[in-house]
């Protein structure tokens, strides 16, 4: 690999331990929500002795009888002839109608079933499907005070969703199902279900969708997009590699590719852009400058692996393989990465290379399970007890070099990094942490806000789960609508005013984040409930 000439310009974020943007929407596996029918009485409810005055007008039928007394066929047949035709024909008409609803249905789910379970489509699916209510995928977005979801009504198959990244010996080939899935998971009545389940409501989903369609606006017509403009509140550093991969992970994580969706357009045409700018080596990030280029690398990367993934499209493998070839040749002697290839380690940067191969493994493609390994070396480094500065194997924080004190958004970055690494969610260290970064909601007060912080404790409280996961989502589900512009020429923005970085990253670095929080939902099945499920 060759190694690029970095320089040594001011970061994109106003500190230099703080200038990342978002990661991956991560795969799911498609729950279904299995409901039994509750018993019901029948208003219409018809006695035997109804019956039996209704039989006696037939000819040759014996007035002295009872029902009981009459053979079972002539009762039936009977029965039969005293139903009137309006009501016969309408029996038939619903009927047939309800047998025509149910076999696209069917279909869909037996589609679905097939990606997530890594199947020949209908192989093996009769006996799943005998135990679906689909009369349960559909539902209304609820907006109750408390989310307190029943996962035990959520069906999933665990073998075939995420390969054991518990166990890193050897070379591992992840079969390309877990992110194929993610896109029917992320739609639909998939994505309804989902949605339901982890405490999305329909004013998140609004917001999401608003969220895209300012993101559509402002996209220019070679396919990228800008930091710094056509928008108010532009960043004061220009980075398009790092501008177009995460608005693309904004659109990818709502279901839309460069094959299909509402935006379809818009995510091919970004794609094209970040293809045209990599080099052989699987360089994405030529015109960006400084620690810039490190970060819009990580994201770039992520982008390309995600979309080979969720469309199967094979011209996107050769890409995806150049980018993880060149993060893998990054990779530092401390196990992490930074600003320039194989010289030293910081939680933030390692973050998104972290997801980046992870996304790799999981859309097919190989990736050295000592790589991932080594990553846990460098996160020994950095891992901290409350008010010691030095590393702890005991402690539930993390900081952004060896010799740093932890930090919040470090600790959920680096919380996220060992769930995705193999650490149970039931571990102490990450129940505690979760428990720590769920104290810190997600708050309006402008001198609090944190788009960066706020990305990384989503979703590694949301992969953890439990109370902390509740109690963080009560807060955001509420927040993050409100501090969403309304009206206006950045209506469906977020504004960037009152975030550490929100100078050097502007209004689409804090809307791209804003968004992939709201879509966390559903971009993929808590690693919590996979481990339950194994």
């Amino acid at each position: 690999m060759k190694e690029k000439n970095v320089k040594s310009n001011p970061p994109m974020a106003a500190k230099a331990e703080s200038t990342p943007i978002p990661p991956l929407p991560f795969s799911a596996t498609v729950p279904v929500l299995s409901s039994q029918a509750s018993p019901r009485r029948d208003s219409a409810f018809v006695s035997k002795q109804a019956i039996s005055t209704a039989c006696s007008d037939f000819p040759g039928a014996n007035p002295q009888k009872t029902v009981d007394e009459q053979t079972q066929d002539d009762w039936w047949a009977r029965v039969f002839l005293q139903i009137p035709t309006w009501l016969m024909s309408a029996l038939l008409h619903i009927s047939l109608i309800l047998v025509l609803a149910l076999i696209p249905v069917q279909e869909q789910i037996r589609n679905s079933l097939s990606l997530i379970l890594g199947m020949e489509e209908g192989a093996g699916l009769e006996e799943e499907l005998t135990s679906f209510d689909v009369s349960s995928l559909s539902m209304e977005m609820e907006t109750t005070d408390e989310v307190k979801p029943d996962l035990s009504m959520i069906e999933t198959d665990m073998e075939a969703n995420l390969s054991d990244l518990s166990t890193l010996n050897g070379t591992i080939k992840t079969a390309p199902m877990s992110l194929s899935a993610s896109l029917s998971s992320r739609s639909g009545l998939m994505k309804d279900a989902l949605l339901k389940a982890y405490g999305g409501t329909a004013e998140t989903e609004r917001a999401v969708e608003m969220g895209l369609e300012w993101l559509k606006r402002q996209q220019s017509k070679d396919g990228s997009w800008s930091l710094s403009g056509p928008y108010g509140d532009g960043g004061v550093n220009e980075n398009r590699t790092a501008a177009t991969a995460m608005a693309l992970l904004a659109f990818m994580g709502a279901g839309h590719t460069h094959k299909e969706g509402a935006f379809q357009p818009n995510v091919a045409r970004g794609l094209e852009y970040l293809l045209s700018i990599q080099d052989e080596d699987g360089f994405f990030a030529a015109k960006a400058t400084g620690i810039q280029q490190t970060y819009s690398q990580a994201q770039a990367s992520i982008a390309v692996c995600e979309l080979y993934g969720m469309s199967g499209d094979d011209a996107l493998r050769v890409p995806a393989e150049r980018a993880v070839r060149w993060a893998i040749d990054a990779q530092s002697d401390a196990g992490g990465w930074r600003y320039r290839p194989r010289q030293d380690s910081d939680t933030s940067v390692t973050g998104w290379y972290v997801m980046a191969l992870i996304s790799a493994r999981i859309a097919g493609l190989d990736v050295d399970s000592e790589v991932l390994e080594r990553v846990h070396t460098f996160l020994d480094s950095v891992q901290r007890v409350s008010g010691d500065n030095r590393p702890n194997k005991d402690g539930d924080k993390y900081a952004y070099l060896p010799a740093a004190k932890d930090k919040d958004a470090m600790t959920a970055e680096g919380i996220l990094c060992r769930m995705y690494l193999g650490w149970s969610t039931d571990d102490p260290r990450i129940v505690q942490g979760c428990e720590y970064l769920a104290g810190r909601p997600i708050t309006s007060e402008i001198g609090r806000r944190d788009y960066y912080y706020w990305y990384y404790a989503t979703n590694s409280l949301h992969h953890a789960g439990g109370s902390p996961w509740s109690r963080w989502n009560q807060e955001m589900r509420q927040v993050l609508p409100s501090l969403q512009n309304q009206t206006g020429r950045e209506r469906g923005s977020w504004p960037p005013q009152g975030d550490p970085h929100g100078d050097a990253g502007g209004r689409l670095y804090s809307t791209v984040l804003a968004i992939l929080c709201l879509e966390a939902y559903y971009r993929h099945m808590p690693l919590s409930e996979i481990a339950r499920k194994q």
